[in-house]
């Protein structure tokens, strides 16, 4: 039998880390992308397990400052607060705007990357002009600019139901819709572009109904307690780590672009017919207006046009005579009407693929035609006139289109 010598003694360690891996102490329920929720108590034991000369010991249990003998206690530390948010525009290009519109919305989304409930406060701003953005570039400012946060009642922006100006309660990995709502000028045309931007910042959250306190971020060492972190990275208009992000959106002015020609154009007179004719008592004048609309902009909806007639020296040609005919034909009484007999005013499209038939020609009565004489003023209603057809509304010209309105006057 070979002695055995006590400190030659084979011993023998067998150890079983249990609950290592402090991170890992967060279950399914407690993962967030922002991270474990600041506040929360990381606190775990270590216990090794071993055996001497082949028989089990006790149990020993780890601790902050060393433990040799019983369950020991857990090692704690308590998770810091990380401020961290994105700000996204909903608009894929530019919000779409018409001269002196107002309540026009552009849409954010601001997102809680961080691992704690805050509020957040809201502003937007106008960018410097040549800012560029969408393929634009920023010419003019938008405003009476304001933020409001969707109210989850109605989608999209109601003016009656989105008043919050700030974030309250938003939690962690959580998002709110965000509008900014402007005004443009009246004096703006087609093509302008004005590029707003929205930014958040992190302000505490904990009590609802009130825009919380200003974040500090913790400088210096580690503490014991909640520290912060301002992880944020730099936004549209705003730098890293400043517990802000910021992004822009735009608004373009899309608008009709009109052109009103009046012609005077002489059609005869009772001397020369339409041989040379001229500007003397008894000649035949017509005048056609014209109004283009540009292509590349948007519809106009035209309403009325008036032109006041000189009655003292001029007389309205109720017939639209042509002017055909010899001096005998060069007279409202009994020159060759375009149309008909009382048919004193001609409507005429080109560029359009309205469905009517045009030319179109309307009497000078009073009636609903959509052409009119009283009084010396002639009048033409164009919704009347080009009613609704196929896909126009009434008194649309599209981009690219132009309605001519010719009538007849002789000099007196």
């Amino acid at each position: 039998m070979k002695p055995q010598y006590p400190n030659r003694r084979r011993r023998t360690l067998h150890a079983s880390l249990a609950a290592l891996g402090l991170a890992m102490a967060l279950s399914a329920g407690l993962a967030h992308a922002g991270g474990t929720p600041s506040g929360t108590t990381i606190n775990n034991t270590a216990t090794l397990n071993f055996t001497v000369g082949g028989v089990a010991q006790p149990s020993i249990g780890s601790s902050a400052t060393g433990n040799s003998s019983g369950a020991g206690t857990p090692t704690a530390f308590v998770v810091d607060k990380k401020v961290n948010l994105t700000v996204t525009t909903q608009d894929a290009t530019f919000v779409t705007v018409a001269p002196g519109a107002t309540a026009q919305v552009t849409t954010f989304t601001v997102t809680n990357n961080g691992n704690d409930t805050q509020d957040f406060a809201l502003s937007s701003a106008q960018r410097a002009n040549g800012t560029p953005l969408f393929g634009g570039t920023d010419n003019f400012d938008a405003t009476g600019c304001a933020q409001y946060v969707e109210s989850g009642g109605t989608a999209g922006y109601q003016a009656a139901q989105d008043t919050a100006t700030y974030i309250d309660e938003l939690a962690a990995d959580a998002s709110k819709t965000v509008y900014v709502v402007c005004s443009i000028p009246s004096t703006q045309v087609n093509g302008d572009v004005a590029v707003v931007t929205l930014t958040a910042t992190a302000r505490a959250g904990g009590t609802p109904g009130s825009l919380g306190a200003a974040l500090v971020q913790t400088v210096g060492a580690n503490t014991a307690g909640v520290d912060t972190v301002f992880a944020d990275a730099a936004g549209s208009d705003d730098a890293a780590g400043d517990a802000s992000y910021s992004a822009r959106d735009a608004y373009k002015v899309v608008s009709s672009v009109l052109t009103v020609t009046k012609t005077a154009t002489l059609i005869c007179d009772p001397t020369d017919a339409t041989t040379n004719p001229k500007n003397i008592p008894g000649a035949i004048v017509r005048y056609s207006i014209t109004i283009s609309n540009a292509g590349g902009g948007a519809s106009a909806l035209l309403t009325t046009m008036s032109d006041i007639l000189q009655v003292a020296n001029l007389s309205f040609d109720p017939n639209l005579v042509t002017g055909a005919g010899g001096t005998a034909g060069c007279s409202s009484a009994s020159g060759t009407p375009m149309s008909a007999a009382g048919k004193g005013f001609q409507l005429a499209l080109t560029g359009t693929t309205r469905p009517g038939s045009y030319p179109k020609y309307f009497t000078t009565a009073a009636d609903a035609d959509g052409a009119d004489l009283s009084g010396g003023t002639v009048t033409v209603n164009y919704a009347t006139a080009m009613p609704v057809e196929g896909s126009y509304a009434a008194g649309e010209l599209k981009p690219g289109e132009t309605v001519t309105v010719i009538y007849n006057v002789t000099i007196t």
